[in-house]
Parts: C-alpha cells; structure tokens; sequence
C-alpha cells in the first residue's frame, strides 16, 4: 500500500511538473524598471540614504516574486507564482546628472554594474536615459565634471555588441545609438534609446520591414510626448546653451523655439508613424516617473496605442514623497492567447521589502 502511495505522488508530482514547464513555455514574464538615478539621496525609512541602498531593497523584493503568486485578476499567469522572471528591462537615467554632488556617471555605472548586471542570474536589458546622455555631450548648466560618458558607454557596450556592433571606449551620440531588438515567441521587443525621432524611425521601419509579421512592443526612456528640452535647438547656432535650455538629446528639431512650447509637430510625426506601422502594440517608458497605464490617441486622434509609464525608486513624482507608491512593473505575455498583462508591483508597504499588487491592465497584441 505504502509502495503505490509512494508512485501516485511520484506521477502527481511529475505531472504538476509537466504542466509547470508547459506553462513556461506559453509565457513571457520580465520586470520593467526606469531611472535609478544612482549617486543621490532620498529620504527613505526615516533616514537619507544613497540610490544603492534604497535600489538594494527593491532588488530584495525582485527575489520575493520567485514564491509570490499573481493575483487573480484574469490576466495572463493569473493565480499562479510567478517565479524567476526571464529578463530585466531597465529604461534609463542609470547616472543622475552630475550636479549638485550627485555621483559621476562614472561611479554611477560601475555600481549598477555590480548590483544588476554581475549579481542577477538573468539577462538585463537597457537603454540610456537623458541624465546618462547629458553626462556625456553636456548641458545648459555647468556639470562637475563636464564630461564623462560612462555610463553612456557602458549602456552601449552591454548590449548592443551581441547584435553585431563593436564595443566602444568613447562615445559618439552621432554613431552610438542604442537600437537593438528581439523576437521571441513571435513577438519583437524593440530596445530604443531615448525616444524615437526621425533616426530612430528609420531603423524601426527597416526592421519591420524585413519581418512584416511579428508584433513589437516599444520600450523607451522619454513618453510618446517626449518633452521639448530634449529636441534638437531650433535657434541659431543650434547648440546646448544656457539661454534657449535645448538639450539636443533627440535628432529631430523641435518643432517650437521654445522649451515651454508643446512640439505637437515632432509628436504627429511619431503619431504618423504608428499609424503607418500597425505592428506597434504598446510602448513602455520612464522619465517623468509614477505608474500611469494609458492610453495615446496621438495629437490628431488617429492611433490608440497601450502606454505603460513607470515608476522610479529615487524620482517618482508621488512615490519620492509617499513610499508606500514605490513600484515597479511586472509583465507577463500569454504567447498562445496573444495578451499582455502589466502589474503594478508595489515593494515598499509600510516600510517593509515586500510585494502588494496595485493596478493591472490587459491588451491583446492579436
């Protein structure tokens, strides 16, 4: 009797098994951050504490999931645990811009380097932020130092050489473009740095292109409204200076001449863009930072297009000053249903490292 109880267990258990990894294999599921902001305090559990710190807790938290069930809310993986995530996508501002005390760009990179990239045991996906960019070619007020491209580097250098680009040891914001993708389970994740301005779209086109099936999903630093600042200086002699505040940070120029101004023009170009290229199934970005799920009508009301905005540990417009809000995304994608479901992953309650779920929203990529 003891015998047949011992393999009805055995089969039980390889059964579960089997399903476990049937589950594995109709699934996607990552956690998406954004600006990290490494070299500046915040007040944090009633004291004022380094990024590292704070980032140390959120990365606690990121190991909590591995036995933390989803809620059961009808998405993708509802009800079930969700596990190891397959990869990490960061968007951005790694450094905070070199002001102020904050840490160069170069300290900045060299620890998230060793508290993201060398300690976890999955594949990290990034692209640079405006802070990470500005450190490198400058900006309308004075920097200390005035240049250190480091962490611009080091964003282009992990990722971009395994899709056939050769490292580099100084950077050039001209030639050195963070763009890169992949497809997985037939749908394309596309990695732009910034935003995606004229140069960028003409990349992203090609690539649709050469594969007119596969749906993409867009992750990115600035929102589908990317601020004015960060256009090209329409104002001669077009460079970043004190007077007219232009970052030049994206390729296009700004539609206005003037920082306060909305570039509506530069934002129906993208809109044009995405209405041109139905394959675009939501977009995913940082910057101005809380956890927003919205949706883009474009300025002339011709797209609807899935936005996901997220939250930053040191930044957040409501959570630097309730950290109750402090959050993150965690994403999963039902492969054979064809949907996504975005979580907003709260990780700081009450003070302590730990994982309560807020919003959620589902979209079909059919």
């Amino acid at each position: 009797m003891r015998t047949i109880r011992f393999i009805s267990l055995f089969l039980f258990l390889i059964f579960n098994f089997i399903n476990v990894l049937t589950l594995d294999a109709e699934e996607i599921r990552f956690i998406y951050c954004s600006d990290l902001h490494y070299g500046i305090k915040r007040n944090f559990r009633g004291k004022e504490c380094e990024t590292y710190k704070v980032v140390d807790e959120m990365l606690k938290s990121f190991t909590l999931l591995y036995s933390s069930p989803l809620p059961s809310d009808g998405g993708a993986g509802a009800g079930t645990v969700f596990g190891e995530p397959d990869f990490l996508i960061c968007t951005g501002d790694i450094s905070n811009r070199m002001q102020k005390g904050a840490w160069t760009a170069s300290e900045s990179w060299n620890q998230f380097k060793k508290d993201w990239i060398d300690a976890l045991d999955y594949p990290v996906y990034v692209v640079p932020g405006n802070h990470d960019i500005s450190n490198a070619i400058g900006y309308p007020k004075r920097l200390s130092p005035e240049r250190d491209d480091a962490s611009a580097v080091g964003i282009f250098n992990h990722n971009m050489p395994v899709y056939g680009h050769s490292e580099i040891k100084e950077f050039n914001y001209s030639e050195n473009q963070v763009r890169y993708s992949f497809v997985r389970d037939s749908l394309r994740f596309m990695f732009i740095g910034m935003w995606p301005d004229s140069n960028m779209r003409m990349w992203m086109d090609s690539v649709m292109k050469e594969d007119p099936v596969s749906p993409v999903i867009i992750f990115t630093h600035d929102p589908v409204e990317a601020d004015a600042k960060h256009y090209t200086n329409p104002n001669y002699p077009y460079n970043i200076n004190a007077v007219d505040k232009f970052e030049n940070l994206l390729s296009d120029t700004c539609s206005v001449d003037n920082i306060n101004k909305l570039p509506e023009g530069n934002w129906s170009r993208f809109e044009r863009f995405v209405e041109s290229h139905p394959q675009i199934k939501a977009y995913f970005h940082g910057d101005c930072n809380y956890n927003e799920f919205y949706e883009w009508k474009g300025v002339n009301g011709t797209v609807s297009l899935p936005v996901f905005r997220v939250d930053s540990p040191m930044k957040g417009e409501y959570s630097s000053k309730n950290e109750n809000l402090l959050s993150y995304q965690v994403v999963c994608i039902d492969t054979d249903n064809k949907i996504i479901t975005v979580r907003e992953c709260l990780w700081n309650k009450d003070g302590l490292t730990s994982i309560t779920w807020g919003e959620v929203k589902t979209i079909s990529y059919k």
